[in-house]
């Protein structure tokens, strides 16, 4: 199996398979677009299904670049006649995309002050901690789970990954030892980045569609969903890889010293202040129901409605005020070191999956296609849950973790729609199972680093991964059906 799965990745790499599967791709969507309209679905909405399903198509065949697919419902709605330019340009300035991109702000920030180092050592500070290395697996796995809810899940990787090599190293020279810290390290990343919506694009891609289908979503409400599953689904990943796969010496192989506290840096308690700030402003801008009592959100007190973004956005402003002479200006953070640090590819990916959604809900093919999903309402809610949760997990091994969503995601909520249901109900469990992306290098940035920078064997990651696939789809589904 695990050779058919890298001669699948290989297969990807070819021009052969990208020149076929474009050519393929627009067979395919013009055959529908010439074909006959299905009775009930509009001609425009034929249409919208016909990219849709090329864009489908190319993000999970990795045909072409996952960006570069994100792009094509500027071209394709207008001349098809389903959006013009200025309906389907809204979706790539959609104001979720200006929360990650705050969130991007604040991560690069933490990175030029050392915050991760510093969480590293309070946590390695305890003696009791040091006396196994299993404990110091775990303590790396809370702190990089703590990171990875502010950061991307790649740049968490990259921070963390030097500190995970050094202390693997003080325990055992052992190959062993190096792949189960990278590859704990690389399964906190895709854990911690649940917790919070700036923590992965797939949280970003179901805020924006959530809030399309009339059911807008706040950080706090996304984190008393986040936070459960990620205190529940890290120590499950620290025994199955630590316990069961690759398990550790019952001691170092010399002592841990604890770990000096790193001088202050410039700056880094003016952005340990904003991030602080930053997320109390989260937490309460909208009203908090306490079940006796409510909480108003500040966000009542200004002349317009702001949203997360509007937060986002101002603390990063801030950040570019703060003093500590860089390299290229008196200020901590230099407009073009920043901009070279940003993931911007993720924004216009993130876009396009709104503008695709746009598309097929302006067009009415929303309405037409939630039959195919609406079926998932017979089910119980326990089974449905944990169909959609094992379901979506393993697609997410073999694509991206975005793109999945932006392809699930709409169908889900179009089905919940038609049988009644509570469409978040539905897309929930989904948007966490995207996250947990264990099996294969391919699937995910951390895995492919983990396999690479730490030698981790297919076979070792494909084993805890298919296991922690399930474990983590029972945990969603407890975890959602407990917020119900």
């Amino acid at each position: 199996m695990l050779r058919v799965l890298e001669a699948w990745d290989g297969l990807r790499e070819k021009a052969g398979w990208r020149l076929g599967g474009v050519a393929g791709g627009v067979a395919i969507a013009t055959a529908i677009i010439l074909g006959p309209t299905p009775e009930g679905l509009s001609e425009p909405g034929k249409r919208a299904g016909a990219v849709a399903l090329l864009m489908a198509l190319w993000w999970l065949g990795g045909v072409l670049p996952a960006t570069v697919v994100a792009m094509l419902p500027l071209v394709a709605f207008p001349l098809l006649g389903v959006m013009s330019t200025a309906e389907v340009a809204p979706g790539y300035a959609d104001p979720l995309l200006f929360l990650m991109l705050g969130g991007f702000v604040l991560g690069h920030a933490m990175e030029e002050v050392g915050l991760h180092r510093r969480l590293v050592a309070m946590l390695l500070r305890p003696s009791w901690v040091r006396q196994r290395p299993d404990r110091v697996v775990l303590a790396l796995m809370v702190a990089t789970a703590l990171v990875s809810g502010f950061v991307s899940n790649t740049g968490t990787m990259v921070m963390m990954l030097p500190l995970a090599l050094a202390l693997a190293t003080r325990v055992s020279a052992s190959e062993r030892v190096r792949s189960a810290f990278t590859l704990s390290l690389a399964y906190a990343c895709s854990i911690g980045g649940v917790a919070t919506l700036v923590g992965t694009a797939p949280n970003a891609v179901f805020a924006g569609l959530a809030a399309k289908a009339g059911h807008p979503v706040s950080f706090l409400e996304w984190m008393q969903v986040g936070v459960p599953f990620v205190c529940l689904a890290l120590p499950v990943a620290w025994l199955v890889v630590n316990r069961f796969t690759l398990r550790l010496p019952e001691s170092p192989d010399e002592p841990i010293s604890a770990p000096s506290w790193p001088e202050w840096q410039r700056g880094e308690r003016a952005v340990l202040a904003v991030i602080g700030a930053c997320f109390a402003l989260w937490v309460t801008r909208a009203d908090i129901d306490l079940g006796w009592a409510v909480v108003p959100g500040w966000g009542k007190l200004l002349p317009r409605k702001v949203d997360d973004g509007f937060v986002a956005m101002a603390a990063a402003l801030v950040l570019f005020l703060i003093p500590g002479k860089s390299d290229e200006g008196a200020f901590l953070l230099s407009w073009k070191r920043t901009a070279r640090a940003l993931p911007w590819s993720v924004l216009t990916l993130l876009g396009g999956g709104f503008a695709m959604a746009s598309g097929i809900q302006s067009s009415g093919l929303t309405e037409w296609v939630a039959g195919a999903t609406s079926s998932l309402g017979e089910l119980g809610d326990v089974s449905r849950t944990l169909l959609i949760s094992v379901s979506v997990a393993f697609l997410s091994a073999f694509t991206s973790n975005t793109a999945t969503t932006q392809v699930v995601l709409p169908l889900l909520a179009a089905g919940a729609a038609a049988s009644g249901a509570n469409p978040l109900a539905w897309m929930i469990p989904a948007t966490i199972a995207a996250s947990c992306d264990f099996t294969l290098a391919v699937g995910t940035p951390p895995n492919a680093i983990a396999a690479e920078a730490g030698g981790v064997r297919a076979s070792d990651m494909a084993f805890a991964g298919v296991i922690l696939n399930f474990a983590c789809a029972a945990i969603v589904t407890m975890v959602v059906l407990a917020a119900a």
